[in-house]
């Protein structure tokens, strides 16, 4: 229910912040851009979230296609290798840490840990499935807390999960709602 009303109050925001003013005025010059070969922004406001995101270039790998779920969040896939979920939440490592720990149908190895990502297989041992490869991101833009994951249901290989772990670093506000909160 909060993550609902966190949907609202940002479509409501949005409204409000697109009655005027010059889309350039609103763009955070102070953080870092993370470049990608590649890969072009895209721009999320559309769908509820005041932020941008770097995906693959759509003359390379098809147009981005965009679905607002209806648990609130928001799915972007480009192609069969790009799937990335963004939606509200708290973007917590060590729970997730210790539900694959506890998890008694998958086996699961921390491929690489940083302060606010993580990468991961899960396997299910003498079975036959493939070993999925997963990621977590806990974005912190301004004020709000995001979760940035590979689509749980994509197949996707070690490297574009990397891939989109970088992308999903890129991740940054549309306005400067940050620099008034300050």
């Amino acid at each position: 229910m909060k993550k609902l009303a966190y949907l609202f109050a940002t479509i409501i925001f949005l409204s409000f912040a697109s009655c005027g003013g010059d889309a350039s005025e609103n763009i955070d010059e102070t953080v870092e851009v993370i470049e990608l070969k590649g890969f072009e922004e895209l721009n999320l406001s559309e769908w509820g979230f005041d932020l941008t995101v770097m995906v693959p270039q759509a003359d390379i790998h098809g147009d981005p296609e965009v679905i607002l779920t209806e648990r609130g969040a928001l799915e972007i896939v480009v192609g069969l290798d790009f799937g990335l979920e963004i939606m509200f939440g708290e973007g917590d490592i060590a729970l997730l840490k210790m539900d694959l720990q506890d998890d008694l149908v998958f086996t699961s190895e921390i491929i690489k840990e940083e302060d606010n990502a993580i990468i991961y297989t899960q396997d299910i041992p003498d079975s036959g499935v493939k070993t999925q490869n997963h990621f977590l991101y806990k974005a912190e833009v301004g004020t709000d807390i995001f979760e940035v994951r590979d689509i749980i249901d994509g197949e996707f290989g070690a490297g574009m999960i990397e891939k989109m772990l970088e992308a999903a670093k890129t991740i940054k506000s549309t306005s400067r709602k940050s620099e008034v909160a300050a």
